[in-house]
């Protein structure tokens, strides 16, 4: 490979983000989450920031995937569902873990986006991957709904009429479409124009983000199933599952593939840790009192998959014993009825284990913002990044 510069000259029309800069809420300001998710839409109040980036990342995945998914295709015609699939999942997406990454090399002082498209395409096409297997894992009917992956090919084999078991078939599809996924995330990483040691840097760091993975949703089921309650345990894995691919990773990956030094890094990691843990825990609450038609999923499918989540093991340690023991009866046992998950719900309330979550969710903000704070970057990088914490502590889908 080539050392390839990364071009720091100034920036064509095209190239350049011209919006940033983005006032985030003080201290003060109100924030939907404080008051529960069914308060004031985290998507209404999307960063100017966020939402050019987005349109950037969907362009250039629309492109990457003309140029990957041919290649499948060319093989043999039985793939054509399964690229069909891909580009169907990959469609929609708030993209904020590749729209992170862009953050941290622009924060960097990364100047051509360009340079590092391709990484971040990366993260989205391995976000794919965690969200097949995820639904796989879970037993998920739907995903942003519509099917998920391993039900819409369980129905495509029943419908053919096609021997052995359709369940079975679809998901071992939707794993193979994963790894897919998987595979193709490492190729459009390796596109990054950067000079070949920052390149492996950012690989390794990229590798490490994805053990991280594997490890929080290996602790999610193990805690799960195991019947596991510590509150700790639970956090750890808000953090490694999600929080921390979802956020720090991200950002420090793109700080990394501009050549930034270790305070830089070390910097951003203390920013973006407590809040990719704030944007889990938000998304915990959203998977048990959100508003179904808004998150694209059930409020009881949580409960029904047994999730030992911040909410659940402050709800068990709150609750008296009789209590704790009835809600602990609905956790993992398959799906709930309306009046099960209702009382679930009365449980989690009434213990103070919502509010508790509300709470640590504020804190880790606040965490954030001190870190962001003390960051060495422009003016315009940390008003970004400040008004993208405020954004993902503030969920509603």
């Amino acid at each position: 490979m080539v050392d390839v510069p990364v071009d720091v000259q100034p920036l064509s029309t095209h190239e350049e983000l011209t919006i940033g800069g983005a006032q985030p809420p003080g201290p003060g300001a109100p924030n939907a989450v404080a008051g529960g998710p069914g308060g004031a839409s985290g998507g209404g109040n999307e960063p100017a920031v966020l939402t050019a980036l987005r349109r950037r990342v969907d362009a250039a995945l629309d492109s990457a995937l003309d140029e990957l998914l041919p290649r499948l295709e060319e093989l043999h015609p039985s793939m054509g569902p399964l690229t069909d699939e891909l580009r169907a999942f990959t469609a929609s997406g708030k993209r904020i873990r590749p729209a992170l990454l862009l953050l941290g090399f622009q924060a960097a002082g990364g100047r051509a986006l360009s340079a590092v498209e391709g990484p971040a395409l990366a993260l989205e096409l391995l976000h794919t991957c965690a969200l097949l297997h995820d639904d796989v894992i879970d037993q998920a009917p739907s995903r942003r709904g519509r099917p998920s992956a391993h039900q819409a090919f369980a129905d495509r084999h029943r419908c053919a009429a096609w021997r052995g078991d359709a369940d079975a078939y679809g998901r071992a599809v939707a794993i193979l479409l994963g790894d897919l996924a998987f595979v193709q995330a490492d190729e459009l990483f390796l596109d990054a124009a950067v000079p070949e040691r920052t390149l492996l840097a950012g690989f390794r760091l990229f590798t490490q983000l994805r053990e991280e993975v594997m490890a929080g949703q290996a602790l999610d089921l193990h805690a799960a199933t195991a019947g596991i309650d510590d509150r700790a345990i639970a956090l750890q894995v808000a953090t490694l599952k999600s929080g921390r691919y979802s956020v720090a990773r991200p950002l420090e990956l793109g700080a990394v593939l501009a050549g930034a030094g270790p305070e830089l890094v070390a910097g951003l990691h203390a920013f973006g840790d407590p809040v990719g843990q704030a944007f889990q825990l938000a998304d915990d609450l959203l998977g048990v009192f959100g508003d179904p038609d808004t998150t694209g999923k059930s409020t009881s499918s949580d409960l029904a998959e047994g999730k030992r989540t911040v909410l659940i093991a402050e709800a068990l340690a709150r609750l008296a014993p009789r209590e704790a023991a009835e809600l602990d009866a609905q956790l993992g046992h398959g799906p709930l009825d309306a009046n099960a998950a209702a009382r679930s719900r009365e449980l989690l309330e009434r213990s103070g284990a919502r509010e508790a979550t509300l709470t640590l969710i504020r804190e880790r903000i606040h965490a954030a913002r001190d870190a962001v704070a003390a960051l060495p970057v422009d003016p315009t990088a940390r008003a970004d990044l400040a008004a993208m914490a405020e954004y993902l502590g503030d969920r509603t889908s």
